[in-house]
């Protein structure tokens, strides 16, 4: 990943390192694609994404602004910077730790409720706003007013940017992921927990409450979404960011199968990859009245078998949380 730090307006094709790296570093915080698409739509407005601009190109204009979000003055930045050893300006020799002290300053705003303030179009705080999942659009706006209010709106052009960025960058991490299987295999692992249609959310599970509560509790709003049974699964999950990757997998061997996909049948039933050729899945025709798991199989991983299934859902990701390896500085202009 090539992260651009200048004092010049980047172009489209420049910005995609940076939003991904963004992105990433977001969603590993916790946020929501929709949230970090809106807050996106407002950082290409406000700086072309690019943590070294200064307002007007004014190089080192501290009444101005600067940064991602054009903190003004900015001396705002500057100073929490300077306070936590984060680098700015010209230092630009760990660009991992620009962008990251950035990001964090916007964290750090959102945990001590600084610089929003809620309006009476979006009466909600900072933190909801992270948490959201209304569309990119109407959180686009609700960033620009409760945190930029900006002399010139450009309403639309936010809004038009969010939504780029909805669809053109990747929301999954190896980290959610990862944490929706393992809280599904605990679960089979754990024999407190069985098959049950009466007590679907908890203890007892059925195929697809296991899988929503799942990729739920892993901050993937499936549930929110409208996810209840398997018939609505496809379009909730959709909605969060899964792929259909059916057209590029072999059902009759798994080939193609990776850990993490959800394996559909629209009607009957529900199971996920672990990996290694193994899935987890509840099963009907092993529950018994009991709460818990009777017989070690009521919930259970076992090996892949085409059940038949319809569809294979992926989400995108197999990102890490960032770390200062693996990135480089393409330039540095200081205008």
């Amino acid at each position: 990943m090539a992260l651009i730090i200048s004092n010049a307006y980047l172009s489209q094709s420049q910005m995609t390192d940076n939003a991904q790296y963004i992105a990433d570093y977001l969603i590993n915080k916790g946020w929501t694609r929709n949230a970090i698409a809106g807050i996106l739509g407002n950082m290409q407005r406000e700086s072309t994404l690019n943590p070294g601009l200064w307002e007007s190109l004014i190089y080192g204009n501290m009444s101005g602004g600067y940064g991602l979000v054009q903190w003004t003055p900015a001396t705002d930045y500057t100073s929490w910077a300077d306070a936590r050893g984060y680098p700015w300006g010209n230092n630009t020799g760990n660009p991992a730790a620009y962008f990251n002290g950035q990001l964090e300053c916007i964290l750090w705003e959102v945990a001590n409720n600084q610089q929003w303030i809620a309006t009476s179009s979006f009466n909600f705080s900072f933190s909801a706003f992270t948490k959201s999942t209304q569309s990119p659009e109407y959180l686009a706006e609700a960033f620009m007013r409760n945190y930029e209010r900006p002399g010139v709106l450009a309403l639309e052009e936010r809004r038009q940017n969010a939504r780029y960025w909805f669809e053109n960058l990747t929301y999954g991490s190896s980290t959610v992921i990862k944490n929706a299987v393992e809280w599904a295999v605990a679960i089979a692992n754990d024999n407190s927990h069985g098959y049950s249609q009466d007590n679907r959310w908890g203890p007892d599970y059925d195929c697809s409450s296991l899988l929503i509560s799942a990729w739920q509790q892993a901050g993937v709003p499936v549930k929110d979404k409208g996810a209840s049974y398997t018939g609505n699964m496809y379009d909730a999950f959709i909605a969060c960011g899964f792929q259909d990757v059916t057209n590029s997998v072999d059902m009759a061997s798994g080939s193609g199968i990776i850990y993490g996909d959800v394996l559909l049948n629209h009607v009957n039933h529900t199971a996920m990859s672990i990996g290694n050729g193994r899935m987890v899945q509840a099963s009907s025709n092993r529950g018994n009245p009991q709460t818990g798991d009777q017989d070690g199989t009521e919930i259970w991983t076992c090996g892949y078998y085409n059940y038949p299934w319809n569809c294979v859902l992926r989400y995108p990701g197999g990102s890490t949380p960032p770390t200062p390896t693996g990135v480089s500085l393409v330039r540095w202009i200081p205008g």
